[in-house]
């Protein structure tokens, strides 16, 4: 599957759907009717909750880091340098973002 592929190098922004794509995608799953929708919400409900837990310190699973850290270190992360760090991951979820809904605008409508 695509988790796969991201650790075996097969991986490719072709592979996610942004905001655009998942409207693209509603459609279909609204015509197929009200269980495939219930089904497809619950499934992007799951993704979004397992991709928030990816280490990025934008993320919750970048909070668990620090929290990792604080507890191997019995210290507190320096305030500075978490600060510095969240802003990086956060720029980084930006321009992910800016690309994956880029790719979707050029798939379903360049």
């Amino acid at each position: 599957g695509m988790l796969a592929s991201i650790f075996t190098g097969g991986f490719s922004f072709d592979m996610l759907n942004g905001p655009v794509g998942i409207y693209h995608n509603v459609d279909s799953v609204v015509k197929a009717g009200i269980i495939s929708l219930i089904g497809y919400t619950a499934l992007l409900s799951v993704n979004l909750g397992i991709m928030n837990l990816i280490p990025i310190p934008a993320l919750d699973g970048g909070r668990i880091l620090f929290v990792i850290y604080e507890a191997i270190f019995r210290k507190p992360v320096n305030k500075k340098a978490e600060t510095t760090i969240i802003a990086i991951g956060a720029i980084f979820m930006v321009v992910i973002m800016i690309l994956v809904t880029w790719n979707d605008i050029r798939r379903y409508f360049l």
